[in-house]
């Protein structure tokens, strides 16, 4: 738990970058599968505030 405390600005970081990759990567690909489990993933780091889709700040 400490190291979590410890490095969670990375953590966030981390996540971010991993959901900019992917939404690069479903808009390559041509199926919507993709492109619904990214939206079900961003839907529940909107709902855990992890990740703000719309990119506002969140206060």
């Amino acid at each position: 738990m400490e190291w979590i405390q410890n490095n969670w600005q990375d953590i966030l970081t981390m996540i971010g970058g991993v959901v900019t990759v992917c939404s690069i990567i479903v808009k390559l690909t041509p199926t919507q599968k993709d492109d619904d489990a990214l939206a079900k993933v961003i839907k529940v780091l909107a709902a855990l505030s992890l990740f703000n889709p719309d990119g506002k700040m969140v206060k």
